[in-house]
This record gives structure tokens, sequence and C-alpha cells, in this order.
């Protein structure tokens, strides 16, 4: 059984398992979406040259 929250006249379940499933999934699109950036900037950095001082 989920959590129960009380909103005045309303009342809704919350279903921990479907959040953690959902929490799990956010945390492997943020760690991929991280890592791909990452690649991305090493390969930009590469072919820029720094002007002469």
């Amino acid at each position: 059984m989920g959590r129960l929250i009380i909103d005045d006249t309303t009342i809704y379940e919350i279903d921990e398992e479907c959040l953690r499933q959902k929490e799990l999934k956010e945390r492997d699109m943020k760690s991929a979406d991280v890592e791909g950036t990452k690649s991305r900037a090493s390969d930009t950095n590469k072919g820029k040259e720094r002007p002469a001082p």
C-alpha cells in the first residue's frame, strides 16, 4: 500500500514502487546526459586554438 495524501476533500494514493522506478529512470537519464556532455565538450575543444598573447 502506498502513502495517502489528503488535500481538503480529495484523497490521493501514492504508488511508492512507481516513484522509485521513476527516480531510478531519471538518475539514469541524468548520468547518461552528463557523460554525453563530457564527451561532446572534449571533442569541441580539440580543434580550437588560443590566440597568441
